[in-house]
């Protein structure tokens, strides 16, 4: 198994294919993009002896400045539910399983589980509407795994715990009335949010006691043997019935049943043909969201003075080549590369002014302001989900570019050079 979402999470993109992440693609409005994103990402994956993807992500963006940004297909509960249909169509035309995650849901917050406890205070109802829609509709599709979330929804379970130790949520509403039969997967519980709470060890013990199959210890080969050990304690004490211990036993070997072997080569395995798909349905996504009275994109030249979020690695979940997008757009156009100290003392006219969800936004914005005090013409474009452009100005221009890599970035500069 392997986490190969598209975008910005993923293991395979330094030797494989760069995909648009799931914001981008939801921005299309083209519901067969996720097919084809899906797609490609299952014949990498089979090629290289994979057939179970801890994807697609299906929890719904509620608020700006989602925890889990561009990873969400959309706001919308109805086209959440269909571009998940599309991608779990797309990994399973090409012989892979598919884990929809976060359930409940993991969109309604900006606190990030790896490092905190989220809650999420909804009324029953909401949920009903909102988180739970594409749940359901991957659960009709035929979906092999869920994934749990750690956050506390406490219309759900009342007691405040996490969704991925919580009997009401997991057995009671994902088993019982929603009917799911697969095989249920916790979140990674090395994160802080059970971390925090229960230690390691415990925290697995009550995930499989409030339903989870298999508990993802990913980090250390060590803790991972000290849960076992852990477990079957509590088996042996009772604690923890060994009924209990079978029949997640039981659900494992039944999508063990339904994995297929490796297909493929190297044909399958970043292609031409591949990254053009991935470079058309970018194309598609990226977008001017603001124009100052409606003006034209100004074509950055050698007045440009080029900075914001410093270097960052392309793609967040493997180790790639560390980007900073600023220095390669003021190579590319000509211009000037500026330090964020040097742009909150520049004259400059023309500014193109990179923001991402990275702890020096506030620095950036800081630069941003003082561009517009002086009347500059201001280019702002977000290689993230759209949120961090919220509390700009409208008389600068505002790009969303969705991801902070290579493949945006190509697609940023054919927009900037054309205008439109």
């Amino acid at each position: 198994e392997l986490i190969e979402e598209c975008g910005s999470v993923s293991r395979l993109c330094q030797i494989g294919t760069t995909t648009p992440c799931a914001m981008a693609i939801g921005a299309t409005g083209k519901v067969d993009n996720a097919y084809e994103v899906a797609r490609i990402i299952g014949q990498e994956l089979r090629s290289t002896g994979f057939n179970l993807n801890l994807a697609p992500v299906l929890d719904v963006c509620t608020i700006s400045g989602s925890a889990n940004g561009n990873r969400l297909f959309s706001s919308d509960p109805q086209e959440v539910a269909a571009f998940g249909r599309a991608y779990l169509r797309g990994l399973s035309e090409e012989g892979m399983l598919a884990t929809a995650k976060h359930f409940p849901g993991h969109g309604d917050t900006n606190v990030d589980s790896h490092f905190a406890l989220p809650v999420v205070n909804k009324q029953r109802e909401a949920i009903e509407k909102t988180e739970l829609v594409s749940f359901r509709s991957a659960i009709e599709a035929g979906v092999h795994a869920i994934m749990s979330a750690h956050v506390v929804y406490p219309a759900l379970d009342p007691s405040g715990v996490p969704a991925t130790v919580s009997r009401l949520i997991l057995t009671d509403l994902l088993r019982e009335t929603l009917d799911f039969q697969g095989l249920i997967l916790s979140d990674g519980m090395e994160m802080q949010a059970v971390m925090d709470l229960y230690g390691i060890e415990e925290g697995c013990l009550r995930a499989m006691q409030a339903g989870v199959d298999i508990c993802l210890v990913c980090h250390s080969p060590m803790q991972a043997r000290m849960v076992c050990d852990y477990v079957f304690k509590a088996v042996k004490e009772g604690v923890m019935s060994e009924e209990d211990l079978l029949t997640h036993d039981a659900r494992i070997r039944t999508l063990k049943a339904c994995l297929l072997p490796p297909k493929g080569g190297k044909e399958q395995f970043g292609s031409a043909g591949q990254k053009k798909i991935s470079e058309v349905i970018m194309k598609e996504a990226v977008r001017i969201l603001n124009a100052p009275d409606g003006a034209p994109l100004p074509r950055p030249g050698r007045n440009t003075v080029f900075f914001g979020t410093p270097g960052r690695r392309s793609i967040g979940a493997c180790d790639a080549e560390e980007l900073n997008a600023a220095k390669l757009l003021s190579q590319h156009f000509g211009g000037t590369y500026l330090t964020l100290d040097e742009a909150r003392t520049s004259r400059a006219q023309e500014a193109v002014i990179i923001f991402s969800r990275h702890e020096d936004v506030d620095q950036v914005l800081d630069a941003y302001a003082w561009f517009m005090e002086n009347g500059a013409a201001v280019t702002a474009v977000a290689l993230s989900d759209p949120s961090p452009l919220d509390e700009l100005d409208d008389d600068s221009w505002h790009v969303c570019a969705y991801q902070y890599d290579t493949l945006s970035l190509k697609t940023l500069v054919q927009l900037l050079e054309s205008g439109e």
